[in-house]
């Protein structure tokens, strides 16, 4: 399906049209860059960048004011890097399934062609309800529901950017979100509203950072605290003592494996005591394309004649028990700590992706593609 727009559109015109073709095939991320003479338009779809449009150059600066107006931004500032985002309706002509507004989460920075804008459009929300639809095994689903019903301890999601970490985390609060529970999060920024959660964003123009954040949600009576990431070591100590006294904290890490979440933080500071007695699952994911179900990967209108269409997750998921404690207390090496995780049935994400392509799910030059096989 490819994006037209008519010759001479206004910018608000053209705008609508980039929109709700992003809306309409399902693109995560729209990228509208300047070139020496014209302006390229690109989509995330399922994880691939792929070229849309190219158009002239002399609608750009009206696009990018256009953006800015509706993301709240300074029309006059063009040097600078600035961050916002806005609710669009699609128009009446894009079938959506839902007549609903879709938040829009806005990146302009300067280049040397002129300003460049990124725009996450946010529709995960409707597409991932639970564990099963993400993509995780009744297996992996059970263990992190047991986590989630402890009064304690730290659930952590590891993977690179764009691995799927954040629709995992909200997976998990959905999970909770109906029982009887103050549940808090922090986040850089927020993605999408949630019904029963107390939802703050991280403001580092007005002090608020993940460190000195935490410690205030402390003071609001949790039983569930959700923060974006663990980055340093004063976020990571914070986490650990809230983790230690009767709350149950969910967070992020950028490591390769679930066991990396041991070492990471260690490496942090925080001391391999601590690290044993405040873990209790780790999930390290990475999300794959799946076959279309429409063309058995042949190519089809439906999945742009990709062969692919939509996204699953591939996962590991690292529950520790009291035996991998002594494990991680006295610094044992990750490798016999994989070795007791995988005698206690954990399924690596290797062994996780090779069932999806044994199940037809998805493909081997796919998970060679996202796992570097």
């Amino acid at each position: 399906m490819q994006l037209s727009i008519r010759p001479k559109s206004s910018a608000s015109e053209t705008l609508d049209c980039i929109l709700g073709h992003a809306i309409k095939i399902g693109a995560s991320d729209i990228h509208i860059d300047p070139e020496r003479d014209c302006l390229t338009i690109r989509m995330r779809i399922d994880g691939i960048l792929v070229h849309c449009l190219t158009i002239s150059d002399s609608i750009h600066q009206e696009l990018i004011a256009r953006i800015k107006v509706l993301a709240s931004l300074r029309p006059d500032i063009h040097l600078l890097a600035q961050d916002g985002r806005f609710s669009y309706r699609p128009m009446p002509s894009v079938d959506t399934n839902k007549n609903v507004m879709v938040d829009m989460r806005v990146s302009i920075i300067p280049t040397n062609y002129g300003e460049n804008a990124v725009i996450r459009v946010l529709l995960g929300m409707e597409r991932a309800s639970n564990f099963l639809e993400l993509g995780f095994s009744p297996d992996d689903q059970a263990v992190i529901l047991n986590a989630l019903a402890s009064a304690e301890g730290m659930i952590l999601v590891t993977g690179p950017t764009g691995s799927g970490k954040t629709s995992t985390m909200y997976a998990m609060l959905r999970a909770i979100s109906e029982q009887p529970l103050s549940i808090v999060t922090l986040e850089d920024p927020i993605e999408y509203s949630m019904p029963r959660v107390r939802q703050i964003a991280v403001d580092h123009r007005h002090g608020i950072n993940f460190g000195n954040g935490l410690r205030s949600l402390v003071r609001q009576d949790p039983d569930v605290i959700m923060v974006g990431e663990i980055r340093d070591i004063e976020t990571a100590q914070v986490a650990t003592n809230i983790a230690l006294t009767g709350h149950l904290l969910i967070s992020t890490l950028h490591t390769v494996d679930s066991i990396g979440a041991v070492t990471r933080l260690e490496d942090i500071g925080i001391d391999p005591y601590l690290v044993a007695h405040t873990l209790s699952v780790v999930v390290a994911q990475r999300l794959v394309r799946k076959i279309c179900g429409m063309c058995d990967a042949q190519g089809c209108e439906s999945c742009l004649y990709k062969g692919y269409k939509g996204r699953t997750v591939i996962a590991e998921v690292l529950e520790i028990d009291e035996e991998m404690r002594a494990y991680i207390s006295s610094k044992m090496p990750a490798a016999e700590i994989l070795r007791h995780a995988r005698s206690r049935g954990m399924r690596t994400m290797r062994d996780h992706a090779h069932e999806k392509v044994e199940w037809g799910m998805t493909t081997i030059e796919e998970i060679k593609r996202v796992l570097d096989l």
